[in-house]
């Protein structure tokens, strides 16, 4: 349990994860007898979660699986398993513990740049974090550029930041090709389909959010708590 590291002057409306309404909660269910389990790169507290449904492991970043063999849910704090004890100010859950995941509740989620009530809630495919927007409008990121060899799923070369389970587009990618995994340390990654052609310099698109089936409830300013649910 982490230790208070700050007072603040006013009390605060809420932790993001705490439930902010007496609407029904309900919670995934899991693939066998058992609960899921934090993986790890363990989920945080406030955010969403990424589950991989072979194994009920639950990650904060994607496990960059197609699309029919992941899930997605969010943490809240009425968990089996608060926070990490190595860490006095995190929210992160304990790697290897038993953790719930949310299908639908109200609760209070923390948005960085900001939410405006009836906006989608978008899920970080690196870290399960929280964004708000339109329908239909998934954050990108442009300018990472790699080569690409005809016939291999390889892309090498890569400058940029590129993260299992963010679909790309670009220069040879297949369309609805998936980022699987990265080598950060190689500058290498695998992507779900075999480039189409060869080339250098290929400047690439990534979608670096999930548009989700949560929705804003409440406006909320920069860094600030919104109330989110599934159904109104």
């Amino acid at each position: 349990m982490p230790f208070q590291t700050s007072v603040a002057s006013q009390q605060a409306c809420g932790i993001e994860g705490d439930f902010a309404g007496h609407n029904p909660i309900f919670t995934l269910v899991t693939p066998d007898e058992g609960m899921f389990v934090a993986g790890a790169l363990a989920p945080f507290v406030g955010r969403f979660g990424w589950i991989a449904l072979a194994t009920g492991v639950v990650t904060s970043q994607h496990p960059g699986l197609a699309a029919a063999n992941v899930s997605i849910g969010f943490i809240g704090r009425d968990n089996p398993v608060y926070f990490n004890p190595t860490s006095d100010s995190s929210m992160q859950t304990i790697a290897g513990r038993e953790i719930a995941v949310l299908e639908d509740a109200t609760v209070g989620a923390r948005f960085a740049a900001g939410a405006t009530a009836g906006q989608k809630v978008y899920a970080s495919y690196a870290t399960g974090a929280c964004r708000a927007a339109a329908t239909g409008a998934p954050a990108t990121a442009t300018g990472t550029t790699a080569s690409t060899t005809n016939g291999s799923p390889n892309l090498s070369a890569v400058a940029g930041t590129l993260v299992p389970g963010e679909p790309i587009s670009g220069t040879g990618i297949p369309a609805g090709a998936y980022v699987v995994s990265v080598n950060t340390a190689a500058a290498t990654a695998v992507i779900s389909a075999n480039a189409t052609a060869t080339g250098s310099a290929v400047a690439l698109t990534r979608t670096t959010d999930f548009e989700t089936a949560w929705t804003v409830r409440g406006a909320c300013g920069n860094n600030e708590l919104a109330k989110i649910s599934v159904r109104g």
